[in-house]
């Protein structure tokens, strides 16, 4: 096996190049520490799957897929058959919403070329995927047509959607301002597209992040990325609709309630208790409901 890496890193160099041969090495000493320097041969689609499934307690589905795609290559030029094993689903880390305050600190701290971006996302509750052009995607972001300045409507269309199935659409109303920063958006960029393409957006999210001082991962691991615009947008609305899950599926685009159940964060009414001046639960009454206004 250690001789079967040094030769398809060198031949990658050769090849391609020096930094892809380097991905090429990493992913295949991570696979042989895990299965030893065990013979090609043994090599099967068994083994491959139960390294699988311990890398993806650790790293994310892509550099796992990466990872096998090394090896059965590897194996593939030295004569050697072996069938990839199934996909399974890596560790899912939850995300949250923001809070109202944490929305403040992250828009003061946001550059301009953002703003209307996260805006929108906030406002309709869209991924960043069916807004922005992405390299590697094959959905349609968001157009131009798809945008009524006039009566302040924005029609988003689903980026799930499986292959062979209608893709579902929904129109979102914004609000005036919105509607003139998106005016603007569209005028500076050429193209079809609202936005153009954000070679760093994900570096750049956290860098906003990091100057509103608001952590990446709270204490119980929930995490903040762009995707939390849409889990504050389905808290919001689940707030607005009296916690009505259909109205808010709806709103997501969603096919399936328990996915809906995911994103809805709503926060418990705040109980107001009269004690009597006792100091002790006996004989307390509810005296007042009001709904938190934290979200």
């Amino acid at each position: 096996m250690k001789e079967a890496i040094c030769q398809e890193v060198k031949r990658v160099e050769d090849d391609v190049s020096r930094l892809e041969s380097l991905r090429v090495f990493r992913g295949l000493s991570n696979f042989l520490a895990f299965s030893g320097n065990v013979t090609l041969d043994r090599i099967d689609t068994a083994l491959l799957d139960r390294y699988q499934r311990k890398r993806l307690a650790k790293v994310s589905q892509r550099t796992v897929r990466m990872e096998l795609c090394y090896a059965l290559r590897l194996l593939r030029l030295r004569g050697f058959q072996v069938s990839r094993p199934l996909p399974r689903r890596g560790r899912v880390t939850p995300q949250r919403a923001f809070t109202q305050d944490e929305l403040r600190r992250f828009f003061e701290a946001c550059p301009p070329r953002y703003t209307t971006l996260y805006t929108l996302m906030l406002a309709t509750g869209a991924r960043e995927a069916e807004m922005v052009p992405a390299k590697k995607s094959t959905h349609v972001p968001l157009l131009k047509s798809e945008v009524d300045l006039e009566r302040r409507l924005v029609t988003i269309r689903s980026a799930k959607a499986k292959p062979g199935t209608p893709v579902r659409s929904r129109v979102i109303p914004i609000s005036e301002d919105l509607a003139e920063s998106l005016r603007t958006q569209m005028e500076s960029n050429e193209g079809p597209h609202v936005f153009r393409r954000y070679a760093s957006s994900h570096r750049d999210f956290e860098a906003v992040l990091k100057r509103a001082g608001i952590a990446k991962k709270d204490e119980l691991g929930c995490k903040v990325t762009s995707h939390s615009f849409r889990h504050t947008y389905a808290t919001l609305m689940a707030q607005a609709t009296g916690n009505n899950p259909f109205i808010v599926k709806e709103l997501l685009g969603h096919r399936q309630i328990s996915t809906t159940e995911r994103y809805c964060h709503v926060s418990a009414p705040l109980v107001r208790l009269d004690l009597g001046g006792t100091g002790v639960i006996n004989g307390c009454k509810i005296v007042d409901v009001e709904l938190a206004k934290s979200a």
